[in-house]
């Protein structure tokens, strides 16, 4: 059989070339042909490559040389979503074929092996499929750079390859190649650049990769999964620049033959499962620039050979078990920029003169041991973006000079044992989004000055601040959160406090505030909480306050506060906690809305209050109509209604008549459009080998696969032999307001591309109906798996990856995305899996672009699924990256608990809540007897490792604070680490048949 094949390829080869002997006749007609692939069906790509031109050397993207022979093809960003045909081998004279970010589908035609004089062939970013061409000897002759990044080729790394006499440069990463790196790959001899990072390869890394002598780069980690550590023998390539083996599972020691790459300036080991201490020998790495460990299970101390690193910027040790002192020698490192050490077990001083080099961006020492007090010249080089010293045991003054570092971005000093006046600098710093000093003992008055455009968070909480706010404070017009509480805060609200516009919450609590509520405070109306309790505030309660509509969180106890509750309170629906307790308020407490299921202890310590949440059982004021609530006012009422009935009932009938004949109208004008919107319209983002015809003969109720809000999706198997799943919204006849996401899902899935992220074919579409054309996902959705009957066989490992996956695909939506995307309804039924049981997120209607990353922007209305919204974008309608990170966190939870997330917990409880609370209330167990309180009882205990890591994903990711929410890239790194070994295995392949 492969004998007969050979001699069918071989035939097609010499075809092609008897074709390509009538030289550039040949040409236009090998191109005129290649238009009909390449081009799919209504695409107007290619316009100018007309057949009847002989001036074929013009048309767009073809260049030639001086006998008019076609030597390169170049097309980037042209979306041309068709096939590259055979014919390509026509054109002898190639040289050069780049056909990038276009969309190609199918497989990549073999003849391409023949091309005499092809030295360089880029067809990334498109979406390839099969596997690579295998080749035998003397295939590509002349080929010097391969570059097949960011497709859907699969199988086994092409061996053919290896025989490529000239290749020096191979990109084979972020595909699906699975197996082992054949040690074929080692006699490559002119290699200088090998990429096979993003795969799912297995196996060890091959030891005789050592004998590519000429090699400079290699990346051949990320998401690929290797067995066993880093080969010791790859210390003998001489002549690398930069290895990056990140994020591929590797385990044991950093081989201490490293030290030996004289040449490296770029060692990126991160996110693995390497221990034992960091080789003294890395010091001899005379060049290195970026050296990155962390996320691994490292120990001991940093070597002091790191001494000789003069040319390092980037060193990352975070996340390890590293101890000992942070050596004086690494501030000395003339080139340092970037210092990251955090979460590690780090002690003593930081060294004195950090910062002293003039080139420090950015310091994360956070989560360690360090004491002593904060290096003054940290900004010396005027460049300090990022300082972070969180949760240390720092103590001293803050040094003067970071008040006068105009670069820094962000301030996270809290937890430490930090003293005296905070400069006044720090509070006119032009380009900080985030001041944090909470839990320090800060002392002295608030400076008359503070300023800047971009803070977005102000939290000085428990410290021993004096005086009073001062009225600048109404200039930080990006300002979200202000944290003042837990200090000793005397004087009034200053009134410039409601022009805060943007303000989400406000802690002035624990202090000595005296003086009304400021009015002004109504105004901020993006408020969500307010907490003003132990303080000495008098006078009323705003009667504006209902003005603030998605307030959820009001706390005035302990207070002077005296009058009434303003009846229009009754109205908030947002509100959800309203302390009032220990103050002087009088009257009758509303007994509507909200109040109905108000808590009693919120109202205790007012003994002018009465009314129903305090049962009390006697008449409150005399009269008790004032309120509008008493018997004759609702009697007054009824006889209003009844008075009114009789005319509305008359007019009513009068109105019959003319309604039936409009009616009649109506429905004959329907009908009318009804025929008229018959013709359907097929759009294809890449070539379909089916009919409109073929879709319509699917929609039939036995082919129903979901229903939703948005529509119902269809399974289709159409008569080519393809798979497709159908989603059948509400189109545009029958107005925008039922779109149901249409408009979303073409615009965003329409443009992007991962390997995580459902494809969207096309779409069909009349002016009554979109059809919506996706690849179809056998494995249903993680929803319907995980809480049906085959959730128990969804072990462990296959939930961690499927999470890992998610997580890449909505990483790539935030990070790699221009405009970035918002999903906005992240939930564990938009999770689809494919025969393999890998994800892919799913279902874009409700997503939105944003176009400065980092901001937020506020939405008409709450769009998502109940249980996975982000507590600042259900009352704030302010949505950002983070909405999406919580909402994962929730579908994280669901993977822990096995449980969906809201129903079965109690009222207004649902599974964030419900885990907080499980676990909390855990407190004389570990950490790892309370998560498995809450870990899915159809599941072993095992691995705790893997489960108790990816608990502590999921809580991060559902911080109420969402500055305190990683990112979805943070996400990523974190699960591609399970750190539970053996790595976890692909899920069981008879999932489907149960």
């Amino acid at each position: 059989m492969k004998a007969h094949l050979s001699r069918l390829v071989l035939f097609s080869i010499a075809f092609l070339f008897v074709l390509a002997a009538s030289g550039g006749d040949g040409d236009l007609e090998a191109l005129i042909k290649l238009k009909a692939a390449l081009v799919a069906p209504g695409s107007s790509a290619l316009g100018n490559w007309d057949p009847a031109s002989a001036d074929y050397c013009s048309f767009s993207g073809v260049t030639c040389d001086e006998n008019s022979r076609v030597v390169a093809l170049t097309f980037t960003g042209v979306q041309l979503n068709g096939t590259l045909p055979p014919e390509i081998g026509i054109l002898r004279g190639l040289v050069n074929l780049t056909v990038s970010c276009s969309g190609l589908v199918g497989p990549l035609p073999v003849e391409l092996a023949a091309l005499p004089s092809l030295r360089l062939l880029n067809v990334s970013n498109n979406n390839f499929s099969g596997g690579f061409p295998h080749v035998g000897a003397g295939g590509f002759p002349t080929l010097e750079v391969i570059d097949a990044y960011n497709n859907n080729f699969s199988g086994r790394l092409p061996l053919g390859l290896a025989a490529a006499p000239r290749l020096r440069y191979l990109h084979l990463g972020g595909n699906y190649f699975n197996g082992m790196i054949p040690e074929e790959y080692s006699d490559i001899k002119n290699l200088e650049y090998l990429a096979l990072n993003g795969n799912s390869l297995t196996g060890r890394v091959p030891a005789s990769l050592s004998r590519l002598s000429k090699l400079k780069e290699m990346y051949i980690g990320y998401y690929n999964m290797y067995v066993g550590g880093i080969p010791p023998e790859l210390g003998m390539l001489s002549s690398l620049v930069r290895l990056d083996m990140a994020g591929c599972g590797l385990s044991g020691p950093i081989p201490t033959s490293l030290g030996s790459l004289k040449h490296l300036d770029t060692l990126f080991l991160q996110i693995n499962r390497l221990s034992g201490s960091i080789p003294p020998e890395l010091g001899g790495l005379s060049m290195l620039k970026s050296l990155d460990l962390s996320i691994n299970e490292l120990t001991g101390e940093v070597p002091e050979s790191f001494a000789e690193l003069k040319e390092l910027k980037l060193l990352s040790l975070f996340r390890n078990h590293i101890r000992g002192a942070i050596p004086p020698f690494v501030a000395d490192l003339p080139n340092l920029e970037v210092l990251q050490l955090w979460e590690n077990n780090f002690t003593m001083q930081l060294p004195e003169s950090l910062g002293r080099n003039g080139r420090l961006l950015k310091l994360d020492v956070a989560s360690n041991r360090i004491t002593g007090t904060i290096p003054p010249d940290l900004c010396a080089s005027g460049r300090l973006e990022t300082l972070v010293l969180m949760e240390n045991g720092l103590f001293g003054p803050i040094p003067e000079k970071l008040g006068e570092c105009k670069s820094l971005t962000r301030v996270r000093l809290a937890k430490n044992f930090l003293n005296g006046p905070i400069p006044a600098g720090l509070f006119d710093l032009p380009s900080n989004d985030m001041l944090e000093l909470s839990e320090n003992f800060l002392s002295g008055d608030l400076p008359p000055v503070i300023a800047g455009n971009k803070l977005g968070m102000l939290a000085l909480s428990n410290n021993l601040i004096t005086g009073s706010i001062p009225p600048a404070i109404g200039s930080l017009p990006a300002l979200q959160n202000l944290a003042l509480d837990s200090n000793h805060i005397s004087g009034a609200i200053p009134p410039e406090i409601g022009q805060l516009k943007q303000l989400s919450k406000l802690n002035l609590s624990g202090n000595s505030l005296s003086g009304d509520i400021p009015v002004g405070l109504t105004r901020c109306s993006s408020l969500v909480m307010i907490d003003l309790s132990r303080n000495n505030l008098t006078g009323a309660i705003p009667e504006r306050i209902p003005a603030l509509q998605i307030l959820n969180t009001l706390n005035l106890s302990r207070n002077q506060i005296s009058g009434v509750i303003p009846p229009e309170m009754q109205r908030m629906r947002s509100l959800t906690i309203f302390d009032l307790s220990y103050n002087r308020l009088a009257g009758v407490i509303p007994a509507q809305g909200q109040f109905l299921v108000f808590n009693e202890s919120w109202f205790v310590g007012n003994p002018g209050l009465c009314g129903p949440p305090l049962h009390v059982r006697y008449p409150c004021g005399a009269g008790g109509g004032g309120d509008g609530n008493s018997g004759e006012g609702h009697s007054r009422q009824r006889r209003w209604d009844a008075k009114r009935a009789l005319p509305l009932a008359g007019l009513a009938a009068a109105a019959g008549v003319p309604l039936a004949a409009a009616a009649a109208k109506g429905w004959r004008h329907w009908r009318e459009r009804k025929g008229r919107s018959k013709a359907w319209k097929m759009t294809a983002f890449q070539r379909l080998d089916f009919t409109v015809e073929d879709v319509m003969e699917c929609l039939k109720d036995d082919n129903v696969i979901g229903k939703g809000g948005a529509g119902i999706v269809y399974r289709g198997s159409m008569a080519c032999g393809t798979e497709v799943a159908i989603k059948r919204l509400v189109g545009r006849g029958a107005g925008a307001e039922h779109d149901r996401g249409f408009t979303a899902e073409v615009t965003t899935l329409g443009r992007i591309r991962h390997r995580n992220i459902v494809r969207l074919l096309g779409f069909v579409s009349n002016r009554e109906t979109n059809l919506l054309l996706y690849e179809y996902m056998p494995g249903g959705s993680l929803g319907e798996m995980l809480h049906g009957s085959k959730g128990a066989h969804l072990g462990w490992e296959a939930r961690w990856r499927i999470a890992a996956e998610a997580a890449r695909g909505l990483c790539y939506l935030h990070h790699d995305c221009s405009p970035l995307i918002l999903h906005r309804d992240v939930k564990s039924n938009n999770i689809l899996l494919d025969s393999n049981f890998e994800a892919h997120v799913a279902d874009f209607g409700l997503a939105k672009f944003l176009h400065h990353p980092g901001a937020s922007e506020c939405v008409s209305s709450i769009a998502g699924s109940y249980g996975y919204i982000a507590p600042e974008y259900a009352y704030t309608l302010r949505v950002d990256e983070k909405s999406d990170v919580y909402s994962f966190g929730v579908v994280l939870l669901e993977l822990i608990t096995g449980r969906r997330p809201v129903g079965g917990f109690g009222d207004g409880v649902d599974i964030v809540r419900w885990v907080r609370k499980t676990v909390l209330e855990a407190a004389e167990a570990t950490d790892s007897a309370a998560i498995l309180l809450v870990a899915d009882k159809r599941l072993t205990s095992t691995p705790l490792d893997l489960i108790t890591n990816l608990f502590k994903v999921a809580m991060l990711c559902v911080e109420e604070q969402s500055t305190a929410r990683p990112t979805m890239r943070e996400v990523v790194h974190m699960l591609s680490n399970p750190k539970s070994p053996p790595p976890p295995p692909p899920p069981p392949t008879d999932l489907l048949s149960l």
